[in-house]
This record gives structure tokens, sequence and C-alpha cells, in this order.
């Protein structure tokens, strides 16, 4: 969670503009009544209003007091959204993945997913990983990782993992059809992204190739230029 603080701040800071909207407006109003009913100077004004000085009479005890209520509920208010946002993992990793930007993109946590996903994570590179099983992503989700837990065949999944912004895609899904069409809305979406896609059926190489796939890595063949060199005779 370290690893994305400043950019958790960001989100805290956006969720909680109108209560920040809000409480300057109510320093604000302190500063006129202090100046123009209370006959202040400028600078006596200011610090009454946000309560670094404080003066005698009426107008100070009213403005302490409905000061408090307000403070104090807009405070609260802020502190309950983020309490209603930790309630719900899932929204706040898929806020949390909206906000990178020149990413990995990772589509499917399988075996192949769940390596390339490790590895980013112990080189502190930044990536997204899009599946739509919450049980396998589980404990990422849990770990408040840049995680969205939806179908990535589906345009608004790919907008809010940030594919527009993704330096590299990885479609390492084992479902065929998703991985046709995420490469293509990917590369639709992003001319420039690097995409490279795992595919068991050497068949539809080609057909990924010709919808924008960089790299297409077919399973029997890798496995067949591991074994080739074995068959040689000795």
């Amino acid at each position: 969670m370290k690893r994305y603080f400043w950019i958790r701040t960001k989100l805290f800071v956006r969720q909680a503009r109108w209560g920040f909207v809000l409480i300057s407006a109510w320093f604000l109003l302190g500063l006129l009544i202090f100046r123009h009913v209370g006959g202040l100077s400028f600078r006596d004004a200011f610090l009454n209003a946000v309560y670094l000085e404080k003066s005698s009479g009426t107008l100070w005890e009213l403005y302490s007091f409905w000061g408090q209520c307000v403070l104090f509920g807009i405070v609260i208010s802020i502190f309950l959204l983020q309490a209603l946002q930790r309630y719900d993992p899932e929204e706040g990793c898929r806020m949390l993945a909206a906000e990178l930007r020149n990413h990995v993109l990772v589509v499917g946590y399988t075996h192949l997913g769940a390596r390339i996903v490790r590895h980013l994570r112990d080189a502190h590179l930044p990536y997204v990983l899009v599946d739509q099983d919450s049980m396998v992503v589980d404990d990422l989700v849990r770990l408040g990782e840049p995680v969205i837990v939806d179908n990535a065949k589906q345009e608004s999944t790919l907008v809010d993992a940030g594919v527009a912004y993704a330096r590299t895609v990885i479609v390492a899904t084992n479902n065929v059809e998703t991985a046709l069409l995420v490469t293509k809305k990917a590369r639709d979406r992003n001319p420039k992204a690097h995409i490279i896609v795992r595919c068991y059926i050497d068949d539809f190489a080609e057909i990924l190739e010709n919808l924008g796939a960089n790299e297409v890595i077919s399973s029997s063949k890798s496995a067949f230029e591991d074994i080739a060199p074995r068959l040689a005779a000795k």
C-alpha cells in the first residue's frame, strides 16, 4: 500500500473536496463577519476566523459554538465517506487503478498472470490487473493493490484499467474470445501500447496479430522450441 501513497492521498483529497470547500467557506464567512461586523483588522479577523486568536464578546462565542458544530459535522462526513469506501475494497482498488499511468496492464490472473504480477510487484513497477473472479484476486484486493474485478471484455472495464495510458498490455487469459476482444479494444484505445498475448491455439495467432498484437506467444510453439533441441540425434 505504501507504493501508491501519493495516489491514495490524491484520491482522498478528490473525494473529500466538498468537505474542504465547506470548511474554507466557513472560514471565509468568519473572516467577513469579524471584519465587517466585529470591526476587527483584516489580520485579527483572519486569526479569529481560523481559531488562532480569541476575541471577547458574544460574536466570538456564537462563531465558536456554531463553528464546532459545522466543522465537526464536516470532519465526521469525510471520515464516514472513507469508512464506506474501505467497506468496499474492490471499489477502492478500482479507483486506484484508474489513476495509474505508463503502467503494465495484465488481463487474467492465470498462472502466467500471477507470475507477471509477482514480478512487477517485486520490481516496484506500476501495474493494473483485471480478472472477473473475485476469489482468485482476493489477497491482492485485501492488500489494496490496483485490481479491477470485472469482465475484461467490457469497454468500461478497460477504460477504468487505464488501457489508453498503459505502456504494455499483457493478455494472459485462458479464454480465446476474451483474448481476441481485449486485443482489438486495447489497440483501438491505445495505438502505441506494446501488446503481448498468450494464446493456446496456434490457429488464432495470425488473427491476434491482425487485431493489433505485437507478440503472440503460443503455448505449444514455446513448448516445441524447448523440446526440439532434445530431439536431435546424438
